[in-house]
């Protein structure tokens, strides 16, 4: 299955990637921590920089392109996570200054 819930990308003890894949105007005002950004209509032109070896789990405002992205990744062997309700369902607001954009 390729969706989790935020709990359950919070519990992932495990090194992993969060990418953040709404507009960049969007991650700057605030993202979950450590989050990178792609936005998602440029997804695919990065998908040399997506490891295989590391789960990856991405925001979205909703939760539906992450989820089409996820779909078509894990099918290629990615274990990739789309987060259930996108970035809406992220229960505490976290402003960042900073992180690197992949």
């Amino acid at each position: 299955m390729y969706r989790k819930t935020v709990e359950e990308l919070q519990k992932d003890q495990r090194e992993k990637l969060v990418i953040d894949i709404r507009s960049e105007q969007d991650y700057i005002k605030e993202t979950y921590p450590g989050a990178k950004h792609i936005f998602w209509e440029e997804f695919m032109e990065h998908i040399g920089e997506i490891p295989k070896e590391l789960p990856v789990y991405l925001f979205c405002y909703t939760g539906q392109r992450s989820d089409e992205i996820a779909e078509d990744l894990s099918e290629q062997g990615y274990e990739i996570y789309s987060i259930e309700g996108g970035y809406r369902s992220y229960p505490v607001s976290y402003t960042h200054l900073t992180l690197p954009t992949i």
